[in-house]
């Protein structure tokens, strides 16, 4: 890590910090419980495409589609709870590092240069490469 990216880091850090562990570990447990949702309507989605349309055939969908929020919502949102504390967690003893070895928190954002910049540009261009094969599968899969 050099002076810059450092300063980056002690500068978002000390504003991000702000709400406190707790508020972050939530947060990132609403996130997962919102992507166990979305995983459960995308696997119930692919169940159940048969021609029986019957009372009993529709209550045995709705259990099984229950069962699949059920289990689903709470186990993505204790992931995201998880995660999300443990991440706040590795950058606050990073930051209180930096601050306790002499480094001192910026007044401004620090200005990058492209070479500080490219990770996050990657990141960026993999994100959109998988956004779309995604998009690609459902339309080529779905129905």
């Amino acid at each position: 890590m050099n002076d810059r990216q450092r300063d980056l880091f002690l500068w978002i850090w000390s504003r991000r910090r702000k709400p406190g562990r707790t508020v972050v570990a939530l947060r990132g447990a609403v996130i997962g419980a919102l992507g166990g949702a979305v995983f459960a309507g995308v696997m119930f989605s692919a169940v159940g495409k048969g021609g029986n349309h019957s009372v009993a055939a529709v209550l045995a969908a709705l259990k099984d589609a229950g069962m699949l929020f059920l289990l689903s919502v709470p186990a993505f949102g204790a992931m995201g709870f998880a995660t999300a504390y443990r991440v706040f967690s590795s950058q606050e003893v990073m930051y209180q590092s930096l601050l306790r070895s002499g480094a001192c928190v910026p007044e401004q954002r620090p200005v990058l240069s492209g070479a500080d910049r490219w990770p996050a540009i990657m990141v960026g261009v993999v994100l959109v490469v998988i956004v779309a094969f995604i998009v690609i599968l459902f339309i080529k899969f779905g129905h």
